[in-house]
């Protein structure tokens, strides 16, 4: 039986995806909040024997490609006929949209990365997906890695150290804490400018981006870490905390530099800086992700330890009507 999703279902398509695809599982907490955020176009069909969940597909607007005519396809099921057929009865939702292109992501190691690109589907893009285990990383190791940033007098603080936290009581300077909003806003938006990707990064507007970013409840004024040198916010590296699926593992997301502030160690300076504060608050592991073109990152990953799991990979294909 084929029906649309609906908001009791959290906890099912939660259990679905963990039987499924063990090694990436999904909490029906982080798929709600992200749902809750969306604003754009997004449909779930489910497939069910029984009482038993067995199969959804997902067409969605991706806040990750917004060229125009982009959408996600999503489909997941233990058994390729039921794929197929699940692939088919949610496109419907698609064609008064007039998609052009359509999007999905897998895992280079799930059957679907097979199945898909045997029947036309082809490789748009992949990011390496990679762990670093805190209980065995040594943060005196790379005492020599630091000295270059040191010497050019780059720091790194959290926001809660540039006056975040005062900023943000209730009644207090409303208008320095907007303008401290802006300026990490900006700096964020120029590194994700720089960043190696198959796709130029659209930003968000300062609105979504404070909603969907500073309001979310896993922002922490000290998770961010800028790179300071003099009055200059120079750089940042982004640590997130654990979802629920992944206790005691810290998501590490966007770490770049100014170009103007490159090659004094500074990008060295925030990752070690943020897996040796996340080692002495008792977390088990940082996970970060990096698109396979990112040479740079990836080396600064591989010399600290980080160890690549599979690949994530986004396959695209064109609408047929």
């Amino acid at each position: 039986m084929f029906r649309p999703f609906a908001e009791a279902d959290y906890l099912a398509l939660a259990d679905f995806l963990a039987r499924l695809h063990p090694g990436e599982p999904k909490s029906a907490e982080s798929m709600r909040r992200f749902d809750a955020g969306r604003g754009e176009h997004h449909a779930r069909v489910l497939a069910w024997e029984g009482n038993l969940l067995v199969g959804v597909a997902e067409t969605e607007r991706s806040r990750q490609f917004t060229q125009p005519g982009w959408y996600g396809l999503h489909v997941h099921a233990s058994d390729p006929e039921l794929r197929t057929v699940l692939e088919q009865s949610v496109m419907e939702t698609l064609r008064p949209l007039n998609p052009g292109i359509l999007h999905t992501s897998v895992s280079e190691d799930w059957p679907e990365y097979a199945e898909l690109t045997a029947r036309g589907w082809r490789e748009h893009e992949r990011m390496w997906l990679s762990h670093l285990d805190l209980t065995t990383f040594e943060p005196a190791a790379f005492g020599g890695r630091r000295a270059r940033s040191q010497t050019a007098e780059i720091e790194v603080r959290t926001l809660t150290e540039l006056g975040w936290t005062v900023l943000n009581e209730p009644g207090l300077d409303e208008a320095g804490l907007e303008a401290m909003q802006r300026r990490l806003y900006g700096l964020t938006i120029k590194l994700l400018s720089d960043v190696p990707t198959t796709d130029p990064i659209t930003p968000w507007p300062f609105e979504v981006w404070r909603e969907r970013v500073l309001n979310h409840p896993d922002f922490t004024p000290d998770g961010p870490l800028i790179a300071v040198q003099g009055g200059n916010w120079v750089g940042l590296t982004e640590l997130y905390l654990p979802r629920p699926e992944a206790p005691g593992t810290l998501h590490q997301g966007l770490t770049g530099v100014r170009r103007a502030w490159r090659g004094r160690g500074a990008a060295w300076a925030l990752k070690l800086a943020a897996a040796e504060r996340a080692k002495i608050q008792g977390w088990q592991s940082v996970r970060t992700g990096n698109h396979t073109v990112n040479r740079e990152m990836l080396g600064i990953n591989a010399v600290m330890g980080f160890v690549r799991g599979p690949a994530r990979v986004v396959l695209i294909r064109e609408w047929e009507a």
